[in-house]
């Protein structure tokens, strides 16, 4: 019985052994890469529609923005 008992402690010790906010946060890494890349990606298509290219450089040539 004393063996069981040990043997269950140990596999109690090896399920939490996995808990924790480490884990959870290097899961979420990839999503978060994803969204950022999403959102730089939304950002530059704003500022094509806006302004017709991407080259900053350009002086700003849309109608409806007034400086």
């Amino acid at each position: 019985m004393n063996e069981r008992e040990a043997q269950e402690q140990r596999e109690a010790a090896a399920r939490d052994k996995g808990n924790g906010w480490v884990p959870v946060f290097l899961q979420w890494i990839p999503s978060m890469l994803l969204s950022v890349v999403m959102l730089a990606a939304m950002f530059f298509g704003m500022y094509y529609i806006e302004h017709g290219t991407l080259d900053i450089t350009q002086p700003i040539t849309n109608e409806f923005i007034t400086q």
